[in-house]
């Protein structure tokens, strides 16, 4: 009986440390990495950092710092009266390709303010070596001036199975907003108001990421604290809905305007803080990218790949 109970809690142990341990990480400091793209055998993913980090790897297990998005120092001129004080550090960009070409969303703000606004730039290719790889902006998708607004950083695109593309953006101040783009433009389409689907009154709700797996949409959206290094809080919660544009609720019926919201994944031995979440479907699996402070470096933000597997119509994290 004794040689059992071991036995099992060795099981227990083998499992619940397999569950912890990434697909892939990467030892270069990365913050808010976008949905992995994979393009003629190369995943990339952009993070935030001066002009826009771009990384690259042909494994997921390899990684290569590209050139940025933008030369460092230079941005879009429209920014500069959009944004005042912005210094070309862009925040949480995200990734999407239409129309034969690559659709990057990026973020522009400073520290704690509710003025910001994403923008778009687009390249037919993602491989800067390529005669065709060339980033032309397309201007401002949204922006924000007040708290009550829905701060207009942390974009995050999916594409439906009917082909629609929608937008969820926001961090703090009015929450969670989510709209239906424009195929076509990237804009907003056009007669579409922006509609909170998570959080709201200033509280700590930010980094969304919608997938539809099945019949359900999920909304994947952090609470707590990042950017705190070995100190942030940041955890992943989840709702799910039957239409892109919510009502998103937990697994107890908890709508996420009302402060509902199911676990995913918080802090687990040296991950600290995991959270803004993207999904790449690869073959017959999913892979969920987030990013974590690393217990094991000094807190240093890296990304992590995880499996992302669904349970009784909740998802996992592996």
């Amino acid at each position: 009986m004794l040689s059992r109970l071991i036995l099992s809690l060795a099981l227990l142990t083998h499992l619940t440390a397999v569950a912890q341990t990434p697909v892939s990480t990467s030892g270069i400091t990365t913050h808010d990495p976008s949905t992995l793209q994979k393009e003629a055998g190369r995943y990339w993913y952009f993070s935030t950092g001066h002009g826009i980090q771009a990384v690259s790897s042909t494994d997921l297990q390899t990684w290569k710092l590209e050139k940025p998005v933008f030369e460092r120092g230079t941005w879009p001129n429209w920014i500069d009266s959009t944004v005042r004080g912005f210094k070309g550090h862009f925040w949480a960009p995200d990734c999407i390709r239409m129309n034969g070409k690559y659709y990057l969303y990026y973020s522009c703000s400073t520290f704690g303010s509710p003025v910001s606004a994403i923008g778009v730039a687009t390249s037919p290719t993602l491989d800067p070596q390529s005669p065709d790889y060339r980033w032309t902006d397309a201007g401002m998708v949204v922006r924000s001036k007040t708290r009550d607004d829905f701060n207009a950083i942390d974009p995050g695109l999916m594409r439906d199975t009917d082909g629609r593309v929608y937008l969820v953006y926001g961090s703090f101040h009015g929450g969670i907003g989510a709209a239906e783009l424009d195929t076509l433009t990237g804009k907003v389409k056009a007669g579409t108001t922006v509609g909170r689907v998570a959080g709201g009154r200033q509280s700590d709700w930010e980094a969304p990421a919608l997938h539809r797996e099945g019949n359900y949409y999920y909304l994947f959206v952090n609470n707590g604290f990042c950017c705190k290094g070995l100190n942030s809080t940041y955890y992943i919660v989840v709702g799910r809905s039957t239409s892109p544009l919510g009502p998103f609720v937990d697994r107890e019926g908890r709508d996420l305007t009302a402060g509902g919201g199911t676990l995913v994944l918080r802090t687990t031995g040296p991950y600290i803080g995991p959270g803004h979440v993207g999904v790449l479907r690869e073959g017959k699996q999913t892979l969920a990218s987030i990013h974590y402070y690393d217990a094991d470096d000094k807190g240093r933000s890296k990304i992590a790949i995880r499996r992302l597997k669904f349970r009784n119509g909740w998802p996992v994290l592996e």
